[in-house]
């Protein structure tokens, strides 16, 4: 059976490229994957090794069934990976074999499912397997051209270093991986103790069809890969993976063990039990068959099979045929009684049997494993936005962490309704008419339509990257989305949903406003604008033009950052925005001073100009502001501080009286970092419940309303007296849990000196603000550092540029203490509690390439270049200094300190932490010091000598193939 393989292979290799060296005389090769089944042609039970029955005993096999378990579920949940473990990228790169590569690099032999096979150690075997060169006078040399690989102790720690999640759900101890490595396999696989094979016993014995059995020529064995292509996921309740887990599955290579030959001899077997018809009879399926009721892709060495209880399913399996039992039925299906299990079972080995125990052990249930409501009562609502229909009776709330829109009843204040939209919904806008809401679901890249009458989603249409604020011209005939990572904003025509056209944004967009005359819409940024290095952040306020519907302006915002929110004055004069004014180019040492983080406020007047005024006060800071909404008379502007509690209320006639009585000097330079002018317009603190994020008013400006994100409420503010009268329940659960209590500690600016800032300040959504900082340790301006995300970052410790940090605690921790907060640190359930929020704050899924999905021409060049082994010219390039090095999958980094060759001038430090490379196209600016804006930049401007990796040599089609390739990982 292996053997048909080369034939075919090398003309659909030769269409690949090369990546292998040649033989002389021989076309350029692209090895494929082969399986671990052809594997078994020859490493099967020759010499005694066993070598596959070895492999389909262990861990390794079982490596991406076991990801169905319960616990797998729960590194996943602890990890912030939303998707089932057997679809995710980072699971699957340490449980399934070549789960990056192509449909085409895997031959039809191939099958994930069958987890940590030969070829994640060896190699892709396509070339190498060929009797010429891994026969029994086997060319080391040659098979290594060939693409053989011996992997050592390096390779095996990239799946079996020490991961935080594992340890935190199965306390697995690190592993002694050269005791392992022996265990596992050893030097060439050497024997294990079993006799070595003799020829088999010449019986002349055939067993029998068992009674009842129906004819091989009528029905045929599809083998249990077959099966797994329905019976795998969720839906059918994981049965592939728990056979694959249970002992029906080693059923035929338990006979090729020391206690499998044990036992064999015991019962009179002589020679190889897995040769004998004594044993094949009930450890394999299908035996007593003919070979020609056996359809290609069948192997016995699966063992104890569907089809050993079910019947022969050639028939049956087409999925009309199963979905109508009496069908199925008919077609050959068996059910399963007492009777099945007895001829094999009953007295077996001398052991007892028990019908119902035994089937309750190998249960495989049809429907999927209810979560239970327990779980279900834990699903928090997290409100973050909000919208008030035209006629304002219903409050619209996009609320993240469920899913979901609620629809609140204004009159009542009760939630009367809840609509599941997509994945994280992040912002909520009407119609004009009031008749469809429009919903951004940020984490599926996606916006939903909703019927406002019959209270559900007619639509969903795909937008931008991480979809965050939404709204609709003043007519209705366009909806202005902002896609966040992607720096762009889709216009759709409301009427066919269709992008029309996509406007770009400076870095960032979060939220927009309609001008009152419905002439503009004012877009905030919430990342500065790529500068100089080491100085000081720049933001924008993009302005369009909606009668064309394109960029008319770009307000630029010095010393800005992370601008959230956005309100226009009925006036249509002005617009004010929230913003921080982030101190990154100052050392830490004035933390005490308040003048790291300073919060306010930006007024965007309609000629272009800007002013800024802060919302902090001398030892009353007001950390992440993060939405504004200004009264229908303009009388007051409301603005929420996610990191203290409260809403400031300003007064809007203060504040622009004191703005324009000021000189220009003043307000250039005086006011946007002066703590004492904000006693002159803020008149008053509300207080609200945890991280209150959007904040609206009624539409006759008698109320407002707060979206409590980490409260799952909204609190109700009665304008007139300025104070919070009622809280909105959203229904969340009354239970707060260890990685809620960490995601208040994140969003809270408590454990700062003044409550200045918040872990979010740096954070924002889990990811990065886009600045360098002068964190301090190592002396004044010494070591600025590029601010790094925490998405997806829990198993690739050590931690900080110059991985000093093992684990998160010791960052957050102490050390966070020490440099960051100058206040007292968090206790141990604290720091706890924390580390289980960070660790599960999700990687959005790669923009660029699902999990197994075909590359581009370019990025398939990219990744050939990213495994290159030798220069254009044919030099070796040295194991070291070869990007997948220390970029390993699936986290792509070896968690390792490398001198890259980027220290500067301002550096103690030549040796950083190898950063992993997941989504890394959403978080530039790169490098240590966050000197490179673009990745090209990385190796043009920053690698003059080769030492990050040799691209010298490289073309430019080379390197845009390369980052093509980058951005899919």
């Amino acid at each position: 059976m292996p053997w048909r393989l080369y034939v075919v292979l090398p003309a659909a290799c030769a269409l690949t490229g090369s990546v292998l060296g040649s033989d002389p005389g021989v076309a350029d090769r692209h090895p494929v994957y082969v399986g671990v089944r052809v594997c078994a042609g020859c490493h099967g039970a020759r010499d005694g090794n066993h070598i596959f029955s070895r492999w389909r005993a262990s861990k390794h096999a079982q490596a991406y069934a076991c990801l169905w378990s319960p616990e797998a579920r729960e590194i996943a949940k602890l990890s912030g990976i939303r998707q089932e473990p057997q679809d995710a990228a980072a699971c699957l790169g340490c449980h399934a074999t070549a789960y990056e590569t192509e449909p085409w690099e895997k031959e039809d032999t191939f099958f994930l499912e069958d987890g940590i096979q030969c070829e994640s150690c060896h190699g892709p075997g396509s070339e190498y397997i060929s009797p010429n060169v891994m026969g029994d006078l086997m060319d080391r040399e040659k098979a290594v051209r060939f693409g053989l690989k011996t992997p050592g102790e390096r390779e095996c720690m990239m799946c079996h270093n020490v991961k935080g999640s594992h340890v935190a759900v199965l306390r697995s101890p690190e592993v002694d991986i050269r005791k392992k490595l022996k265990s596992v396999c050893g030097r060439g696989h050497e024997q294990t103790g079993m006799p070595v094979n003799s020829p088999a016993d010449q019986h002349g014995w055939k067993p029998q069809p068992p009674s009842g059995a129906v004819s091989d020529t009528q029905y045929k064995y599809t083998g249990v890969m077959a099966c797994a292509r329905c019976h795998r996921g969720p839906k059918m309740g994981y049965q592939f993976s728990r056979w694959r887990l249970g002992k029906h599955a080693r059923a035929y290579a338990v006979l090729g063990t020391k206690a499998g030959y044990e036992m064999a001899a015991s019962a009179g077997v002589s020679g190889n039990p897995q040769e004998d018809p004594r044993c094949l009879g009930c450890h394999t399926t299908g035996f007593a068959v003919d070979k020609g009721a056996f359809l290609n892709g069948f192997d016995r060495a699966d063992g104890v099979q569907c089809e050993s209880c079910h019947g022969a399913g050639s028939e049956y399996s087409p999925e009309a045929v199963m979905g109508d039992r009496l069908a199925a039925r008919r077609a050959g299906l068996r059910p399963v009684t007492e009777e099945t299990c007895i001829p094999c079972h009953e007295n077996a080995h001398g052991r007892t049997f028990d019908y119902e125990t035994s089937v309750r052990a190998i249960a495989h249930p049809t429907r999927p494993p209810d979560q239970g409501k327990e779980a279900r009562a834990l699903r928090y609502k997290t409100p973050l936005n909000l919208a008030l229909s035209p006629e304002g009776r219903e409050l619209y709330v996009a609320c993240e962490a469920s899913d979901t829109v609620l629809i609140v009843d204004v009159a009542t204040r009760t939630v009367v309704s809840e609509i599941e939209t997509g994945g994280q919904p992040t912002d909520v806008t009407f119609s004009p008419d009031g008749l469809r809401a429009y919903v951004t679901n940020r984490l599926d890249d996606s916006l939903s339509v909703i019927s406002t009458r019959a209270r559900r989603v007619l639509q969903t249409v795909a937008v931008g990257d991480e979809p965050h604020g939404v709204i609709t011209d003043r007519e209705g005939k366009l909806i202005y989305v902002l896609n966040t990572p992607a720096d762009s904003i889709s216009v759709l025509d409301a009427k066919t949903l269709r992008e029309i056209k996509r406007l770009a944004a400076s870095r960032s967009p979060w939220s927009l406003a309609n001008s009152p005359d419905g002439k503009q819409i004012a877009v905030t940024n919430t990342l500065s604008r790529f500068v100089p290095f080491r100085t000081q952040s720049m933001s924008e306020v993009t302005i369009i033009d909606t009668e064309r519907a394109v960029v008319e302006n770009r307000v630029v915002v010095p010393g800005a950052n992370l601008m959230q929110g956005v309100a226009w004055h009925p006036s249509g004069k002005f617009a004010l925005t929230t913003l921080n004014r982030t101190k990154n180019l100052v050392p830490m040492t004035r933390l005490l001073q308040g003048w790291t983080i300073t919060n306010g406020m930006g007024v965007i007047w309609r000629d272009g100009t800007v002013d800024q005024v802060l919302l902090d006060e001398p030892h009353l800071c007001f950390p992440d502001p993060a939405d504004v909404a200004i009264s229908p008379d303009g009388r007051y502007a409301f603005v929420t501080s996610s990191g203290s509690d409260r809403v400031a209320v300003v007064d809007v006639d203060r504040l622009i009286a004191m703005l324009e009585n000021a000189s220009p000097d003043a307000r250039e330079h005086l006011f946007p970092n002066h703590l004492g002018k904000p006693t002159e317009f803020v008149i008053k603190h509300i207080p609200t419940k945890d991280s209150p994020r959007g904040v609206l008013f009624s539409h006759d400006g008698r109320t407002a309303f707060v979206a409590n994100a980490l409260d799952d409420s909204i609190t109700v503010i009665d304008v007139a007296k300025l104070d919070a009268v009622a809280r909105i329940d959203l229904g969340g659960p009354k239970v707060i849990t260890k990685v809620r209590q960490g995601e208040r500690l994140f969003h809270s600016a408590d454990i700062t000196f003044r409550r200045q800032f918040s872990c979010h300040s740096c954070h924002p959504d889990g990811h990065i603000d886009g600045l360098t900082y002068d964190i301090e340790p190592d002396g004044i301006g010494i070591s600025p550092v590029d601010n790094r995300t925490l998405r997806g970052i829990l198993d690739t410790a050590p931690f900080k540029w110059e991985g000093t940090n093992p684990h998160l605690q010791r960052q957050c921790g102490p050390r966070l203490a020490v440099f960051f907060t100058r206040i007292d640190p968090f206790t141990p359930e604290e720091l706890s509690a924390l580390e289980n929020y960070i660790c599960t704050i999700p990687r959005p899924p790669n923009r660029h390439r699902p999990v197994g999905g075909e590359l581009t021409p370019a990025q398939r060049r990219g990744k050939a270049v990213f495994d290159r082994t030798v220069t254009n010219s044919g030099s070796v390039i040295p194991l070291e200094n070869r990007c997948v090095t220390c970029h390993f999958p699936p986290l792509f980094t070896d968690r390792s300190r490398r001198d890259v060759g980027t220290k500067m001038w301002l550096d103690r430090e030549s040796d950083f932490d190898v950063p992993h490379l997941n989504n890394i196209y959403d978080s530039a600016p790169y490098l240590h010091n966050g000197i490179s804006e673009t990745l090209e930049e990385i190796w043009t401007r920053f690698n003059p000598y080769d030492q990050h990796g040799v691209t010298n040599d490289m073309t430019k089609d080379q390197l845009n193939d390369l980052i093509e390739y980058l951005k899919t990982l």
